[in-house]
C-alpha cells in the first residue's frame, strides 16, 4: 500500500485553475503486488453470459443494466436477462433507418425504457425500445466518441477530434429529446488544435456513472478525472500525478505524428504512465487502470485514509476457491450507477478452470461479468455483531 499525497490545490493550467481537488501519487508498483478485493469489495453477483451462435461476444466493450443486461460488442449491442440468458441484439446494418456502421456509444434511458446508439460515422442517435424496436433516427451532426444524457441536455466528447469550430473535448447540447432535437450551447475542456490531427482513441469509458447525479468524464492522455454534475460543466476531482513518468505536452506534439499508432509507439517506448479509464467510483473508493510500457495495472485509492494500492494481478474469491488474475487489455472495469462497480472477464485464460461451479465453461464461452459493491468494514461488523446477538437470542431456552 502506498501512501498517497491529498492536495486541494489550485493548478496553473487553465482547465484546473481555480478549481479544488485531491490530487494521488501513483508510483510503479513493485511486479509481485496483488491486490486483494475482498478487503475493498464484496462480490454480489457473477454471470456467466449464455453462449450460443446468436451471443457470441467479440469483445466486451461496455455493461450497461436496468431490467436487463445490455453488452456492447463489436459490433452489436447483445441482450440478456440478469442471469444472463440470451434474449436477443441488434447487429450493424447495410442501410435502412435503424442501420448504424460504428458502434461508437450506448446508453440506457431507464425511465423511458429506451436504448440510445450513436453512430460516429453518420453522426446520428438510433433510438430502440428495450425489446429492440427501432424507433427515431436522429441526426445530431457532429463527430463524436461518446456521448452521455443530463436530464435537460446532452453530453458528448469528440476527444480530441474537431468536431465544432473550437478544439473542446467536451461539448453540451441543449434541449430535451429526440423529437425536439439538440443544439450545440457550451464547449469546455481545450486543447491543442495539433492533437486533432492523429491523437483519437475510440474508448468506451469516458463517462461513468457515480453515486451521486452525475457522472465522472475521463478523456485520454488527460490524467484528470472530471465530475459533471447535471449543469453539465466538469470540475476537475482527481488528478492522477505520474511524476517523473508523466506524459508531457511535449510528447504529444511537436514529433511530427501522422496516426495514432505513432504516438503509442514512442510512449510505450517509454517509461511513462498514461491513459487514466476505466473508472469505477464508490462512496469509499476510487478504482482506475492505467498504463506503463504497455502494460495494464490497477489501483484502488481509499478515500478515507489516502491509501492507494496498486498492480497488475488481482485476487478474488469465487465460491471458495482463491482466483488471481492478470489483468490484461481485454478486462473491462466499469460502473453501472448507485456505487455498483462490474468487471468481465473473457475466459480464453482459463481463469476460472479451478472453480468446479464454472467447470462448464471453457475458453470459447463468452466472459462473466461479476458485480462489485465496496466493502464498509464497520457496517460489516456492526453486521456481524448484530447477527452474532441474534444468533445467541434464538439458541437460548426459552422460559418455562
Amino acid at each position: 500500500v502506498f501512501p498517497v499525497t491529498i492536495a486541494l490545490v489550485s493548478c496553473s493550467t487553465s482547465e484546473k485553475q481555480g478549481q479544488d481537488f485531491t490530487t494521488i501519487i501513483q508510483n510503479l508498483p513493485p511486479s509481485e503486488n496483488i491486490i486483494d478485493f475482498e478487503e475493498y469489495f464484496k462480490v454480489t453477483d457473477i454471470i456467466s453470459l449464455e453462449t450460443n451462435d446468436s451471443s457470441i461476444i467479440d469483445f466486451v466493450h461496455e455493461v450497461l443494466i436496468d431490467d436487463y443486461l445490455f453488452i456492447k460488442g463489436g459490433g452489436a449491442v447483445y441482450k440478456f436477462d440478469r442471469k444472463g440468458t440470451f434474449i436477443s441484439k441488434i447487429e450493424k446494418e447495410v442501410d435502412g433507418q435503424n442501420a448504424f456502421k460504428n458502434l461508437t456509444d450506448v446508453i440506457l434511458l431507464p425511465q423511458q425504457k429506451r436504448i440510445w446508439i450513436y453512430d460516429s460515422n453518420k453522426r446520428n442517435i438510433l433510438q430502440f425500445d428495450y425489446d429492440l424496436n427501432f424507433e427515431v433516427n436522429y441526426k445530431l451532426g457532429f463527430p463524436l466518441f461518446g456521448i452521455e444524457k443530463l436530464n435537460e441536455s446532452l453530453l458528448g466528447t469528440p476527444g480530441y477530434m474537431m468536431s465544432i469550430d473550437k478544439p473542446h473535448s467536451l461539448i453540451k447540447f441543449s434541449g430535451d429529446n429526440l423529437a425536439t432535437g439538440y443544439s450545440v450551447k457550451e464547449s469546455y475542456l481545450p486543447f491543442n488544435i495539433e492533437k486533432s490531427k492523429y491523437l483519437h482513441i475510440n474508448r468506451d469509458d469516458y463517462f461513468s456513472y457515480t453515486e451521486r447525479d452525475g457522472f465522472n468524464f475521463v478523456n485520454s492522455f488527460n490524467d484528470s478525472i472530471y465530475y459533471i454534475d447535471q449543469s453539465g460543466v466538469p470540475k476537475v476531482e482527481y488528478y492522477i500525478d505520474f511524476e517523473d513518468k508523466k506524459v508531457l505536452e511535449e510528447d504529444l506534439t511537436d514529433r511530427g505524428y501522422s496516426t495514432i499508432v505513432d504516438v503509442f509507439t514512442f510512449i510505450n517506448s517509454t517509461n511513462k504512465s498514461f491513459n487514466v479509464g476505466n473508472i469505477f467510483q464508490s462512496k469509499m473508493y476510487l478504482v482506475y487502470r492505467f498504463f506503463n510500457s504497455g502494460i495494464p495495472y490497477l489501483s484502488v485509492y481509499k478515500k478515507n485514509d489516502g491509501s492507494l494500492v496498486s498492480a497488475k494481478k488481482v485476487r478474488f474469491n469465487f465460491y471458495d476457491t482463491e482466483v488471481i488474475v492478470d489483468l490484461d487489455e481485454e478486462m473491462r472495469i466499469g460502473s453501472l450507477g448507485d456505487g455498483i462497480g462490474y468487471i468481465s472477464f473473457p475466459l480464453d485464460g482459463g481463469i476460472l478452470s479451478s472453480v468446479k461451479e464454472f467447470d462448464y465453461l471453457d475458453k470459447l464461452s463468452n466472459p462473466i461479468i461479476i458485480w462489485l459493491n465496496y466493502r464498509d468494514w464497520e457496517t460489516d461488523r456492526k453486521s456481524t455483531r448484530l447477527n452474532s446477538s441474534h444468533s445467541a437470542k434464538s439458541r437460548m431456552p426459552s422460559s418455562a
